[in-house]
């Protein structure tokens, strides 16, 4: 459950309709200008969760919690290894994540897999890299999602199998189970593994 649905849950909760005390704090605290401390109240934080180095060590590229009072978000983002910005690529809401970063072996293109739903998101970085003052990503970032409506699939171990195509491994999984089990997600079967094939250009009609 996310913590959003826990806030509207508390709210039903609450004999007045309104927000408990200390949820009514933090509100305030976020309308002052603390959202930083509200969201470390909840374990949000600004830190880096990944930091994945392309082949040829040139770029890193890094994924990093934003921390907003009903997130977190995050932020996907090209670093030189010395933690100069080369630019950012793309941010994701409170619904996305970023469990697992790889690279192509050639280092042309990034692939962000967001797990619980299944949800695998590439970066032509040739391109993006090339074009720094292009700030609409749809040009260079695409999303691919493998569940579909009325069912939940998981997806782990993303990795290139070659410069255009990767591999992961696909379950299906209960919401409900994994709301009793506190986040916790068991596969309802074993998972198997499945492959994306990526297209070139990346996006139809993308500029040269």
């Amino acid at each position: 459950m996310k913590r959003s649905d826990v806030s509207r849950a508390s709210e039903r909760a609450s004999p007045s309709g309104t927000i408990f005390p200390r949820m009514r704090r933090l509100a305030l605290a976020w309308v002052a200008g603390l959202v930083g401390v509200g969201c470390a109240r909840f374990g949000y934080s600004s830190r880096v969760l990944h930091r994945v180095p392309s082949p040829d060590g040139q770029l890193v590229a890094v994924c990093q919690e934003v921390p907003i009072f009903d997130g977190p978000e995050f932020d996907v983002r090209l670093e030189r290894p010395d933690g100069r910005m080369v630019r950012r690529l793309f941010h994701m809401g409170d619904g996305g994540g970023c469990s697992e970063m790889t690279w192509s072996p050639d280092g042309r293109s990034l692939a962000v897999l967001t797990s619980h739903v299944a949800g695998i998101t590439v970066v032509d970085v040739t391109w993006a890299v090339t074009h720094t003052a292009e700030l609409n990503r749809h040009w260079f970032v695409r999303g691919f999602a493998f569940s579909r409506e009325g069912e939940f699939m998981q997806a782990t171990s993303l990795r290139f199998v070659s410069p255009a195509e990767v591999e992961f491994q696909l379950c299906e999984y209960s919401l409900a189970e994994t709301q009793r089990n506190r986040g916790k997600i068991r596969c309802s079967r074993p998972a198997h593994p499945k492959r994306l094939q990526i297209p070139t250009p990346l996006v139809p009609g993308q500029p040269v």
